[in-house]
């Protein structure tokens, strides 16, 4: 129990962030708007992907299972940051 409550806190904070980091980047929004949709959506997506880690038999297949979304969004983050 414990260890799917540690990779759910952790990867879903950095997946949460990364998420979050690639609306504001892709949005065409002013920047004030950008910002607070960034700070109402980031605890939704972290509560969700720590509840979403309970879903797993194990902590080894939780964490494989959230890395395969977090790798592909930390990816594009650093697409749009080297493309602006």
């Amino acid at each position: 129990m414990w260890p799917k409550t540690l990779i759910g806190f952790f990867f879903g904070l950095l997946l949460s962030i990364s998420i979050v980091l690639n609306l504001n980047l892709i949005l065409p929004l002013a920047e004030d708007v950008r910002l607070i949709s960034g700070l109402v959506l980031a605890f939704p997506i972290w509560a969700g992907v720590l509840v979403w880690s309970y879903a797993f038999e194990k902590a080894r297949k939780a964490a494989k299972n959230i890395s395969l979304v977090l790798i592909p969004s930390c990816l594009l983050n650093v697409v749009l940051l080297m493309s602006q």
